[in-house]
């Protein structure tokens, strides 16, 4: 299971490092969009552009910070609970977690597939085929959604390997 785990979380930190450069690409975007009113010039659909890439952007980080403890968790219930019963109410949240995930990722997915089997193109002044930027999003949701599942198992494996109150275990990149 170790370097299973060592392997995703290599993975989650690649997606990391590729919403990083989204995150540039998107502020040229913008930039170049402001830019290009400025000077009165033509932008197309680089507003649009620059809201797909957003949307690839915030997907593709989900599972490098899930993995290193960067969500905001609300933890009233469980930080007041100790022994197996914070143990049950993490592998439980775990579990209703990887199910809501997963599903959500599964219908990215559709939602792509959906797109590309009508055709469909968005409003804007470019008219970009949908599928295209939904692909990227349905990876990172699916990226999620396995950073989920692995964090579930892991827990399930190593009671200790995913404290909510902040304390580093095994599984920090």
């Amino acid at each position: 299971m170790t370097a299973l785990s060592k392997a995703l979380d290599k993975v989650y930190l690649g997606a990391a490092w590729f919403s990083g450069g989204l995150l540039i690409l998107m502020a040229c975007l913008v930039l170049f969009s402001v830019l290009a009113r400025i000077i009165g010039i033509y932008s197309g659909g680089s507003t649009d552009v620059a809201g797909y890439v957003m949307a690839t952007c915030t997907f593709m980080a989900l599972s490098y910070t899930f993995r290193s403890h960067g969500h905001i968790r609300v933890s009233l219930l469980i930080s007041r609970t100790s022994g197996a019963t914070h143990r049950f109410l993490t592998v439980f949240c775990l579990g209703v977690m990887s199910l809501l995930i997963t599903y959500f990722a599964f219908y990215m997915g559709r939602l792509a597939y959906d797109s590309w089997k009508w055709g469909e193109k968005s409003q804007g002044a470019d008219a970009i085929l949908l599928w295209i930027p939904q692909v990227p999003v349905a990876v990172g949701a699916t990226l999620f959604a396995i950073s989920v599942i692995h964090t579930f198992v892991e827990v399930l494996i190593t009671p200790d390997a995913f404290e909510e109150d902040g304390e580093e275990g095994p599984n920090e990149i």
